[in-house]
């Protein structure tokens, strides 16, 4: 059984993989990836973007959304932060043959972000600048997306808002074919996909970026902390390695002058990071501690008896989870730094955990 969990999940094979591109205003992104697969959900239009865009027209554009705070099913408009989708595509994985045919999928869509509300004397090619603003966006699509708590009196009327997600995670810079890109993981804490994000700078207020969301299909696992029990997420990490491996991106002349301009100012090719808090730590360990319940039985516990992980369960698999993984591409880790995030102060929220 060991040797079978290190076969399956069976990602598809990149020997029919195909060359990729994408031209956007002058600038072009090469990438390699199989043909997809998707033979459980209702999408027909995978791969059907456009090969080439014009991101200084507002055509295409949409506003990033973000989750209500006192309505958590309400999805609001950001319009400081535009996103332009360029490709989509999903790769189905195989389960143990028999028990369970599907595996999950790795998903990929890659967008140019605009920043609408950018100073006129900045430039996302400084890289704090950079950060700052991939942060931003970070903060408003992950940070402050909320749930409504898990509860274990069903006469507690409290109003919880517990978060969804964990990150960033694993934070790096990496060098793709010669163009350096800021790479983090974001862990699911209920249920609901990885995340994996690469961003780089195209222009001074257009950022690309490669967003890969990696959906772990497990019998008896409905929440986060029994999908990584019983998944591995070994296998679809490296189909994604795979890919990002085969990035290339050529900026056009016109803004490859510009990014060395800019890039050979004092301090704009520092390469910081950030990462999570030692407050997300602890109520990450709660939340994921909380939820581990949900869509799992214990066939060795009767149904009255409490079927989530313990405390030190999940205190170790966050524990681990927190730690760097340098990739074989990445540069040394440089400075992690506290970035203040742009939104506005009535967006940031923080959690209302019940633990204050």
């Amino acid at each position: 059984m060991n040797i079978l969990r290190g076969i399956f999940p069976w990602a598809p094979s990149f020997r029919r993989s195909r060359k990729l591109e994408r031209e956007v205003s002058g600038c072009k992104l090469y990438f390699e990836a199989p043909p997809y697969s998707d033979p459980f959900s209702d999408i027909q239009d995978w791969e059907a973007e456009p090969d080439s865009f014009d991101m200084f027209s507002p055509d295409g554009y949409q506003s990033i959304k973000y989750r209500g705070f006192h309505n958590v099913n309400e999805r609001i408009d950001f319009p400081s932060i535009q996103f332009l989708r360029i490709f989509s595509s999903r790769w189905a994985f195989k389960g143990f043959p028999i028990v369970q045919g599907y595996g999950g999928y790795v998903g990929l869509g890659v967008t140019i972000n605009a920043i609408r509300d950018l100073p006129i004397n900045e430039s996302v090619f400084h890289d704090k600048t950079f950060v700052r603003e991939v942060y931003r966006k970070y903060d408003l699509t992950n940070l402050q997306d909320f749930n409504e708590g898990s509860k274990n009196d069903p006469f507690d009327l409290t109003q919880y808002r517990w978060p969804n997600y964990f990150g960033p995670l694993n934070c790096q810079w990496l060098e793709l074919s010669g163009v350096d890109w800021l790479y983090f993981e974001s862990q699911p804490l209920v249920s609901g996909m990885d995340r994996i994000s690469l961003h780089t700078a195209i222009t001074d207020k257009h950022i690309l970026g490669c967003h890969f969301s990696l959906d772990r299909a497990g019998l008896n696992a409905g929440n986060a902390f029994r999908q990584n029990q019983r998944t591995p997420w070994d296998n679809y990490i490296n189909f994604i390695q795979r890919i990002m491996d085969s990035i290339r991106l050529e900026l056009s002349p016109e803004l490859s002058i510009r990014r060395t301009e800019i890039q050979s100012q004092p301090g704009a090719n520092s390469k910081p990071i950030f990462g999570c808090t030692p407050q997300q730590v602890k109520e990450a360990k709660h939340v994921m501690q909380m939820w581990s319940d949900r869509g799992y039985r214990d066939s060795r516990k009767s149904k009255n008896e409490s079927h989530r992980a313990t405390p030190e369960e999940v205190s170790a698999f966050i524990d681990k989870r927190i730690q760097p993984r340098p990739l074989h591409n990445s540069y040394p880790l440089g400075e992690k730094i506290d970035v203040v995030s742009r939104l506005p102060s009535e967006l940031r929220k923080r959690p209302l955990m019940g633990l204050e």
